[in-house]
């Protein structure tokens, strides 16, 4: 029978079923969503390798537009999730794909790769030889290296072909044979028809530039040096086979050029080549070009004796002058065997210096009689030989490898590593060589920039980790990817990422600075002290420590120079630069900041950030009316907490034979609800109880009545709700006088698992608030989770967790969640923060803790 209250009714009840409706839509908005995200990532990942392979353009193009493609379904998914909001993100996308049009359809096929490549980047050696790429990865490690750059193999093997020389020379040598004067001769003819060719307009052009622009003003001296494929390697080092060519000026470096390319075919380079079994016309030369040194004394420095290696001492030689004479041995030399173990433990043989090598004013090199009153005296000071080895022991543990090391220092002591490469050793018997390897700390993880450096640890929790001053290099380790790191990736050499994974934001990142970083690294916090002096090698997915003996790194070492940090791996065409440009940079890196909105996307992966914040900040803060509506479809959570929580299940969260409005725990199929109520029931006490004769909900003068904030429309009391799916909670919570919410995802796959908690509010003043937030921050570092404070609002985020850990960081919310209810009132003084935060980790115990936590330093 129609009655108006029974009509009243079934409309009340319609408008809640379809509360719970949209509310499910926009949770499975939201996980397509994410997973269209990780589909953008992979994709973005693609068209990063295609641009760094030289794909083709029509294998480019697709790439592209694949990508294009699911950025729009991630930003549609914002859309839907906000109700039309976010409309200015359609804007930028639409524009973005209209420039990459434009971009693709003038892209060039291909183009001359620039011939000279600066050093501090990553050169790979079969562009520049090892020679040159050694250098450029102890210049970007912060090694005192000379600037410089190096002309491409590629750009020199042209230079023959265009001139028709790579032909005529083959010819020579061929018909020479392969000993005897005829040989001699024909390498002479060689070598003068390299000298007196023309340079090409284009090689010419590159050279002239990049030797200005080294040079300055003029008045730094230049020095060309080989660099050839073949060069500097355990099996042929070729070591005095090939030419250098010293003070030379950005005028004469075309014919220091020449001089080094004329080497090529000098007679002993192809004895040389011909006794390693390589022909004899062969050319892999690359052409170094460095400023050259002003030396008062230069040498070599072998990192373990290579005639005595069990001896457990470095040998190092030393010349007055520049070192020519050294490696030539044409002169005295003095003779230092130095102790690995204790630097101070020094067998020194002194020579009487007669003769040196000193640069012309008129140009090149000439030999003079060295001063009587410096005859006896030895080249370097202790101290100056001190640090010099150190910088051989620094230089071996980043190659892994004993290494032969050419050194040169100026008159007011500096020291410059002018060549280092691996030490070809002699076996001795009776003795065992020393272990050049310093401990693992960890191995493990997954490489999402392959490569190795130096640094001192940094362990990163929060912001104020990352925004802390750098001395000298720094090897970041994180519990999580988070992009708010990418602001400081050019300021750090490497990073170590406990979560992550090689297609995300961050990584994203360091393969466009060339920083090497180790992602699904689990383990890794609680396995590297903070603070130490490591090598990471992220190829092998291994931390290890470095010698003792090396020292202070931030006083041996610079730290790297930001602003020359961005360059592309390989060299790009302009129109492939533009396509790069508008897809791979990550410009949006704080999530917090003025800068992050949708007007400041510029590329195709800002868009995927933008997107993928927004999208967890809309079911983050999922809306109340929906909420109210949708209240006859809840079921009342209870336990032994003194609070209950409105759980409105989305699908796979509460057991389905479930009956009756009140559950318990054992009512729970989604894992992260679960773990999140096993901690708010886990017996935390709140750490300050109310003054006598008041009730939770006033605390006198401290607190106030009826609290709300700007973060939410509730007042306090109101009831707690979750959104719960079987792998999937978002949790909005009153807890006493504070603003809680909590997200999570908490599946089977590392990869898209995350907790995010935010809080805010309190009744007590200001100061108590911001106090009880560094408490929280304290608390939630030191259990792994990245912090983000300011003011009384704390973010805190674990990602790209296993879904133990991420459960075991729920468990902890939970008792977090109970310990604070009354916290503000305790905020008393400065310490205070300190205090408490110890009392909760004595509630809490160290089972608490995420297995990938940092060590916690006691108070």
């Amino acid at each position: 029978m129609w009655t108006p209250w029974r009509a009243l009714r079934e409309r009340r009840e319609a408008r809640r079923r379809a509360a719970l409706d949209a509310l499910k839509v926009r949770y499975h908005t939201f996980r397509i969503l994410l997973a269209n995200n990780e589909r953008a990532l992979d994709r973005l990942a693609k068209v990063e390798a295609a641009l760094e392979t030289g794909a083709s353009t029509a294998e480019l193009t697709g790439l592209v537009e694949d990508l294009q493609a699911v950025t729009f379904e991630l930003v549609d998914g914002v859309s839907r999730l906000t109700d039309g909001g976010h409309q200015l993100l359609y804007a930028r996308q639409l524009r973005l794909e209209e420039a990459l049009r434009t971009a693709l359809e003038t892209m060039e096929e291909t183009a001359r790769q620039p011939s000279c490549q600066p050093l501090g980047r990553n050169l790979a050696p079969k562009r520049v030889g090892g020679k040159a790429a050694s250098l450029s990865l102890l210049r970007q490690n912060g090694f005192p290296v000379p600037d410089g750059f190096a002309v491409t193999a590629r750009a020199c093997r042209d230079f023959l072909r265009e001139t028709g020389l790579d032909a005529r020379i083959r010819k020579m040598l061929h018909a020479a044979g392969s000993e005897g004067t005829g040989l001699a001769e024909a390498c002479e003819k060689a070598r003068q028809a390299v000298m007196a060719a023309t340079l090409p307009d284009w090689l010419r052009e590159d050279l002239r530039q990049a030797g200005e622009r080294l040079a300055g003003d003029g008045r730094t001296a230049l020095a060309a040096r080989s660099s050839a494929l073949t060069e500097d390697m355990l099996e042929h080092s070729f070591a005095g086979q090939y030419v250098t060519a010293l003070n030379l000026t950005p005028d004469t470096l075309e014919h220091g050029f020449l001089e080094v390319m004329a080497g090529v075919f000098g007679q002993r380079a192809v004895a040389y080549r011909l006794q390693a079994g390589l022909p004899a016309a062969a050319c892999d030369m690359a052409v170094l070009v460095q400023e050259m040194v002003p030396a008062v004394g230069a040498g070599v420095l072998f990192t373990l004796d290579p005639v005595r290696p069990a001896s457990g001492r470095m040998l190092v030689s030393a010349v007055p002058g520049l070192g020519i004479l050294a490696v030539d041995g044409e002169a005295p030399t003095d003779i230092f065997r130095v102790s690995r173990d204790d630097l101070a433990d020094v067998a020194a043989r002194a020579a009487t210096k007669t003769i040196r090598a000193v640069a012309d004013p008129a140009g090149g090199v000439r030999r003079e009689a060295v001063p009587e009153d410096e005859r006896e005296r030895p080249v370097v000071s202790p101290g100056t030989l001190a640090r010099l080895c150190r910088l051989g022991l620094a230089s071996e543990a980043l190659a892994g490898a004993p290494q032969d090391m050419e050194w040169a220092v100026t008159a007011s002591g500096e020291l410059r590593v002018l060549q280092s490469r691996p030490v070809r050793l002699t076996g001795q018997a009776g003795g065992a060589t020393p272990d050049i390897a310093g401990g693992e700390y960890f191995h493990g993880g997954m490489a999402a920039c392959p490569g190795r450096c130096l640094g001192r640890i940094r362990h990163v929790r929060g912001p104020e980790d990352l925004d802390a001053p750098i001395a000298g290099p720094v090897i970041a380790v994180l519990a999580a990817a988070t992009p708010e790191a990418a602001r400081l990736l050019p300021s750090w050499q490497g990073v170590v990422a406990a979560g992550g994974n090689p297609t995300d934001h961050l990584s994203t990142v360091a393969r466009e600075l060339g920083r090497p970083m180790l992602t699904r690294a689990t383990g890794a916090i609680t396995a590297i002290p903070d603070g130490v002096p490591a090598v990471l090698d992220a190829a092998a997915g291994s931390v290890s420590a470095m010698p003792a003996a090396i020292g202070d790194l931030s006083e041996l070492l610079a730290a790297p120079r930001p602003e020359t940090a961005k360059a592309p791996r390989v060299a790009l065409t302009p129109g492939r630069a533009r396509v790069r440009a508008l897809t791979v940079p990550l410009n949006l890196t704080d999530a917090y900041g003025p800068t992050f909105a949708a007007v400041e996307c510029q590329s195709l992966h800002d868009i995927i950030r933008f997107a993928h914040e927004a999208a967890i900040l809309a079911l983050f803060e999922a809306g109340d009316e929906l909420l109210d509506e949708a209240f006859t479809h809840v079921r009342i959570l209870r336990g032994n907490a003194p609070f209950e929580v409105m759980v409105i299940d989305l699908g796979g969260g509460v057991r389905e034979d479930a009956t009756g409005r009140f559950i318990s725990a054992g009512d729970l199929t989604s894992r992260p609800l679960a773990a999140l109520w096993q901690g708010l029931n886990a017996g935390a006490t709140p750490y300050a109880a109310p003054p006598s004769g008041q009730n939770g909900r006033d605390v006198g003068g401290v607190m106030g009545r009826g609290i709300t904030d700007a973060r939410g429309k509730r007042p306090v009391g109101e009831p707690n709700y979750a959104l719960a799916a079987r792998d999937y909670v978002n949790v909005n919570a009153r807890v006493e006088f504070h603003f809680a919410m909590i997200d999570a995802v908490c599946g089977p796959r590392t990869r898209g698992n995350y907790v995010r908690l935010r809080v805010k509010g309190g009744g007590a003043a200001t100061p108590l608030r911001e106090r009880r937030a560094t408490c929280l921050a304290d608390i939630l570092g030191a259990a792994g989770f990245y912090v983000d404070r300011r003011g009384d609002l704390v973010t805190a985020s674990l990602t790209d967790v296993s879904g133990d850990d991420a459960a075991k960081g729920l468990v902890l919310l939970g008792r977090l969640l109970s310990f604070m209810r009354l916290l503000d009132a305790a905020m008393t003084d400065e310490e205070a923060p300190a205090r408490a935060a110890d009392a909760f980790w004595a509630q809490a115990g160290e089972t608490a803790i995420p297995a990938d936590a940092p060590v916690r330093e006691a108070s």
